[in-house]
């Protein structure tokens, strides 16, 4: 009987593999590695925790259910990934069908809310943790009356942990997904290789885009998906749009991405180390930055 998986990418190795070398190792750096410089790491060893999907049931049996959906999804999302890159690294524009639009916007939802820094801004804005409690303690009650042990150790930290599995479970509304088809795909292409986009612990940086008259956009969403190709929405229902993106929006987007992360990680250790040593940590915020 095959295990069930224990180590859960919360970056699916599908992206960071194209962030790799051919040994299938990247660059990356980490806030409490403080001065140290940025070192190579395994693209199986980087942005994973151990059962970050698992629901675990009061008889302490294990459900990898979530985990093994995430699986699916990405198995979906790897050759997705790959046929896009190299239709656009051809200079041309994807014609997306209907279950790669679909793909799209299931990916782009659970990316956006699967990893543990967006799963702990998530729960601070809800008030997560006072829920925890009355939940806890009316389970308490519970076991007072039917004879189980009230002090089951462990409860409150299980309680806590199925109450994030099942929020992320949770598939989109019909209201998302009605938002979703009303919105485009922005690819973001380098075309200079000597630069390159990071990626982070936590996806969903924003950054500012500069107008044709000078000025600049408002906040845009982006997720890089290879070191040369990000993808985010547009307000064209279903239309596929290729930006190129020049070397200051590069590092705008490079900031970005960077000042919300705890981990950060690229083909470019020199890359890496600069934005280590002159961009400060700003949190993760949710909705507009």
């Amino acid at each position: 009987m095959a295990k069930e998986p224990k180590r859960h990418h919360f970056i699916p190795q599908m992206i960071l593999r194209h962030f790799a070398d051919a040994d299938e190792s990247l660059w990356f750096w980490r806030r409490e590695m403080e001065a140290t410089p940025p070192i190579t790491i395994s693209t199986k060893n980087l942005f994973v925790q151990k059962d970050l999907y698992t629901f675990v049931h009061a008889d302490g049996t294990k459900d990898v259910a979530l985990e093994k959906f995430f699986s699916k999804l990405e198995g979906v999302g790897g050759p997705f990934i790959t046929r896009l890159a190299a239709i656009v690294r051809d200079g041309k524009t994807p014609d997306l069908d209907a279950g790669a639009w679909s793909f799209w916007d299931q990916f782009f939802y659970y990316q956006l809310k699967r990893a543990p820094g967006a799963i702990a801004a998530y729960t601070e804005q809800m008030g997560f943790a006072a829920k925890v409690d009355t939940a806890v303690a009316q389970i308490r009650d519970i076991y007072v009356e039917d004879g189980s042990d009230p002090n089951e150790p462990g409860l409150a930290e299980r309680v806590r942990k199925n109450a994030i599995v099942l929020a992320q479970r949770a598939a989109p509304s019909p209201d998302v997904l009605a938002a979703f088809k009303a919105l485009g795909l922005a690819i973001y292409r380098i075309t200079d290789p000597t630069k390159s986009f990071i990626i982070g612990d936590v996806p969903g940086a924003m950054a500012r885009f500069r107008h044709p008259d000078n000025s600049l956009s408002r906040p845009t969403l982006f997720l890089p998906i290879t070191w040369d190709i990000a993808l985010g929405q547009t307000v064209k229902p279903k239309g596929v749009e290729v930006i190129r993106v020049d070397r200051e929006q590069i590092r705008r987007m490079n900031v970005a991405t960077a000042a919300r992360s705890q981990v950060i990680a690229g083909k470019s250790g020199t890359l890496l180390r600069s934005l280590a040593t002159g961009v400060a940590y700003a949190g993760v915020k949710l909705g507009t930055q």
